[in-house]
């Protein structure tokens, strides 16, 4: 399955990152919302929230699946903890003490590893999915904030904030084995299904840079963008979308001539965009708004908004 999430960083932006491969269809999306102490269940047949799941601790942020959906990771930010939930009951089944202020998940497409970025003490910390313990902590750059696996599932990419730069993970050892420099302000990425491109959101420069997800060559830059905080591409590669997180907006792009091809109108202050497993459409969560838009991959128009799906939704995850 694919499994996206967001995150919040103080009042800068958000950020989405894949953290799997599409293993079936997921009838479900889940949405994590920051001031409602809840994730909101969304059927992807009728288009409707079936249920709410409580979640005691505040300042939900980034979450994400386990590749047979089995199991949610959700970020909780207030109590530097990560809240594991049985997708089976929708309840909490145990919280896993993390570092401070963790922001995004992801977890490996073969589900034995969950890696949360913890920006206020600058380290990630690896979950073990078996047991549920942290079994390393990895320091990376300062304010670290987006997450996204690497081609092939054998590296993770942290985008550092502060640092304007990204900490490539080995999952092999969990070291920090590169760091590749000149970014501006990085925040959400995205990597290519065909491996050879990671995009990466340039929230300070209003920018998004394409790297060689090998090497950390810097291949394109495209402008255009305000305040871009998330970006999802489509299983296929086809297209590619990026918040625009002052504007209310998203813009949708060809991957493969690097233009901004529509822009599309959200609501107050677009936190997360997350395409699902099947490809035909794209998901955005406006916090302001407290809205589900569901925009359609083929047209690049909006089908439905959702209205109220939470307090505040900020992550999706499939």
């Amino acid at each position: 399955m694919r499994a996206r999430s967001l995150t919040k960083v103080s009042s800068l932006g958000f950020i989405l990152a894949l953290t799997g491969a599409t293993a079936y269809a997921q009838p479900y999306a889940y949405v994590s919302n920051t001031l409602g102490n809840t994730v909101s269940v969304v059927n992807l047949a009728t288009n409707a929230v079936t249920a709410n799941i409580s979640i005691s601790a505040g300042g939900l942020a980034g979450l994400a699946a386990t590749p047979n959906g089995s199991y949610l990771y959700v970020a909780e930010q207030s109590q530097n903890s990560v809240a594991v939930v049985s997708t089976a009951t929708n309840s909490v089944i145990t919280t896993i003490p993390v570092g401070s202020g963790p922001v995004q998940v992801a977890v490996t497409p073969n589900g034995l590893s969950a890696y949360v970025v913890n920006q206020n003490s600058n380290n990630v910390s690896v979950i073990n999915t078996a047991t549920n313990q942290v079994v390393a902590t990895i320091p990376v750059g300062t304010k670290p904030i987006g997450i996204a696996v690497g081609p092939g599932s054998n590296k993770i990419f942290v985008s550092n904030l502060n640092s304007n730069n990204i900490s490539v993970i080995s999952t092999a050892t969990n070291t920090v084995t590169a760091t590749w420099t000149s970014l501006a302000g990085p925040t959400g990425m995205a990597v290519n299904p065909n491996g050879k491109a990671l995009y990466v959101a340039n929230q300070f420069a209003n920018s998004v840079t394409v790297c060689n997800p090998s090497t950390g060559h810097i291949m394109s830059t495209v402008t255009g963008f305000t305040a871009p905080n998330s970006i999802a591409i489509t299983p296929n590669g086809s297209q590619l979308y990026v918040t625009n997180g002052n504007q209310g907006t998203v813009s949708a792009v060809n991957p493969t001539t690097l233009q901004v091809t529509a822009t599309m109108t959200i609501g107050l202050l677009p936190t997360s965009v997350a395409v699902a497993p099947t490809g035909t459409t794209a998901w955005v969560t406006a916090g302001y708004g407290y809205s589900l838009t569901a925009i359609n991959t083929a047209t690049n128009t909006i089908d439905l908004t959702i209205s109220k799906v939470g307090i505040f939704p900020f992550g999706i995850a499939f």
